[in-house]
């Protein structure tokens, strides 16, 4: 009984602890989407300004 109740009681913190890793993986995984994002949106604008330019329609 005693066995029983200390394997549910190790069960428990560790699906815990999984928990908790996966709640801090969270946000580094976001930012790291949004700077992901930003670095695409600029390389996208870094595009159309030079096909821009070289249609004549863009600063030279």
């Amino acid at each position: 009984m005693v066995y029983g109740i200390v394997i549910l009681a190790v069960l428990a913190l560790a699906g815990a602890a999984c928990l908790v890793a996966l709640r801090r993986r969270g946000g580094p995984g976001e930012r790291g989407a949004d700077e992901a994002a930003a670095a695409a949106r600029g390389l996208n604008e870094g595009v159309s300004a030079a096909s821009a330019t070289r249609q004549n329609l863009g600063p030279s």
